[in-house]
Formats: C-alpha cells, sequence, structure tokens
C-alpha cells in the first residue's frame, strides 16, 4: 500500500473543491492509516486535509459529516467538511482549518482555571442528541470492548501492562455487562491537543474521526486522564465528578476503563515508548485508586 503523494492529494482536493490548493506543513509525524496535513484554498483558505485507511472511514466520515453541523448548531466550534471522498485505497477529507493551538502547547497552569471550566460547559452542549444512533452507536462498541474482547484491545493492552489490565478486569466485576444509552453527541477522543485555545477561550475542537452517538461522559473521562499525567489531580477529580454525574460510578468505572484499555492497546500498535506507557499506567493507577476509596 504505497502512500498517496501531495501532488495526488492536491489534484483530488482540487478538482473536489473546484480551486487551487497548497500543501502546508504535515501536522502529523511520519505516514500512518491517519495522516493530516495543513493546506491552503484560494478561495476557503487555511484548510486542513486528512488522509485515512480502512476502518470504515468513508461511511464515518459521510455520518460526521451530516451530523457534526447539529453540534455546531448548539454553539459548539466545530469544523465544517467542505469535501471527502476516495484516493486509491484511502478516503480523504477536507475541512476548514479552526483558529488557536492545543491546549497541549499552552501553559499547563492555564489548566487550572477558566479554560477548563469552559471545556466542562461545551461538553454538557452534547448532552441529549436526540437523534437515533444506528450503526454509530459507540456505548454499544465500548460495551464489546470490554465484555466480549472486541478488537483485540485487552490482548494489545496486556502486551504492555499486563498487571494492571488484571487490576482493569477485577474493577469491572460489579459493573460487568453495563451498556450505557447512546443519548448524546460522542467526540470520543477528546483529549487535550484535539482542544484548541487562543490562551483565553476555547476556538475549536478537533478530530472527530471516531464521532458518533453515545455518552458525553467518556468526553470527560479523557481529559481527566490527560490531566492526571500532567500532573493536575484536582482538575481530574473536577472531570471524573462531572462524568459521574453524567452516568453514574458504574458508568464512570466502564469508560474509565475502556478508555485505559484503549490508549494501552493504541501503545502497543504504534510501538510507543516505554516510557509514554509508563505515565498512562501511573495515572490510571492513580485514577482507580481514587476509584476504589
Amino acid at each position: 500500500m504505497p502512500p498517496l503523494t501531495w501532488p495526488e492529494i492536491a489534484d483530488l482536493v482540487g478538482r473536489g473543491l473546484g480551486e487551487r490548493v497548497s500543501v502546508g506543513p504535515p501536522l502529523t509525524p511520519g505516514w500512518s492509516s491517519r495522516t493530516t496535513w495543513a493546506a491552503h484554498g484560494e478561495r476557503s483558505g487555511p484548510l486542513v486535509v486528512k488522509a485515512r485507511h480502512g476502518d470504515r472511514a468513508d461511511d464515518k466520515t459521510a455520518w460526521t459529516a451530516t451530523r457534526l453541523p447539529l453540534l455546531g448548531a448548539r454553539g459548539y466550534p466545530v469544523p465544517t467538511i467542505l469535501w471527502h471522498g476516495p484516493a486509491r485505497d484511502w478516503h480523504l477529507i477536507v475541512q476548514n482549518r479552526l483558529p488557536g493551538r492545543p491546549l497541549t502547547s499552552l501553559d499547563p497552569r492555564l489548566l487550572d482555571g477558566g479554560l477548563l471550566d469552559q471545556v466542562l460547559a461545551l461538553v454538557e452542549r452534547q448532552a441529549g442528541a436526540g437523534i437515533d444512533a444506528g450503526d454509530r452507536d459507540f456505548t454499544d462498541y465500548i460495551a464489546n470492548v470490554l465484555f466480549d474482547d472486541w478488537d483485540e484491545v485487552w490482548a494489545d493492552a496486556r502486551q504492555v501492562a499486563g498487571p494492571l489490565c488484571d487490576r482493569i478486569r477485577r474493577s469491572l466485576e460489579p459493573v460487568w455487562g453495563l451498556r450505557l444509552p447512546p443519548a448524546d453527541f460522542a467526540h470520543n477522543d477528546l483529549n487535550l491537543s484535539n482542544l484548541l485555545s487562543d490562551g483565553e477561550r476555547i476556538t475549536g475542537v478537533v478530530d472527530w474521526d471516531e464521532f458518533a452517538l453515545g455518552s458525553r461522559a467518556l468526553d470527560l473521562v479523557v481529559p481527566a486522564l490527560d490531566l492526571e499525567e500532567l500532573g493536575r489531580p484536582t482538575a481530574a477529580d473536577r472531570f471524573l465528578a462531572a462524568a459521574a454525574s453524567a452516568v453514574g460510578s458504574a458508568g464512570l468505572r466502564s469508560l474509565l476503563s475502556y478508555r485505559a484499555l484503549a490508549t494501552l492497546a493504541e501503545d502497543t500498535r504504534e510501538n510507543q515508548p516505554p516510557e509514554t506507557t509508563a505515565r498512562t499506567m501511573k495515572a490510571v493507577s492513580s485514577l482507580l485508586d481514587r476509584l476504589d476509596n
């Protein structure tokens, strides 16, 4: 599967948009099944071009292109998908580039104040989607991963964190089989790097590759884990408390377990350095300690 070349991508995108498109710097390191570039359209201005391979990228993007505006109508700072289409075995997505920098690039002290209040308020706007999930029920997927061993997530996570996986499995015993309702709009990877800011306000939320109907509580658990890794336990606890308020303690335990396993499995698949996995393991263990007390 040879990678797409930029001239090939620029030609397809240019024809799709009906304008000349120039390339900018890559926004992701290296070439993988999900690769992103900055670009610029003669009329459209700053753009983001994403290439995705497999994983039903065409169906997922078509679903997102029609449902994401529903969330945007609530005042949520989402990108607009301007065009998407096939490119050999890949699928291309073109969207406008939102302003701001990832929260992870800002002074960590900013994470102790108003910016996190804004994130909590944004996640509440995801509540009560009011549409049918169809085949985009992410809470059902979470339950299948946790309780039916889908996608080898447990097996891959165990390769780098066997004892921690054993602890997670034990902690799930009281809630085994729990399936949360797909009631909310759910980003499903709302880590701090996907939240953009100018230092005073949240200016955008990006990377909606796994957008679906699910539980907004997962979008509180994900930043909580990031904040714990950054040494901000008080801020992490605020997000965990909000998640528990949304889905109860059983739901929180289920979603934290899923996110921990998914992150560890991704570390295995992407050959992350041991120190990266060690930080995740330490943060997960600390959060589980607090849930168990």
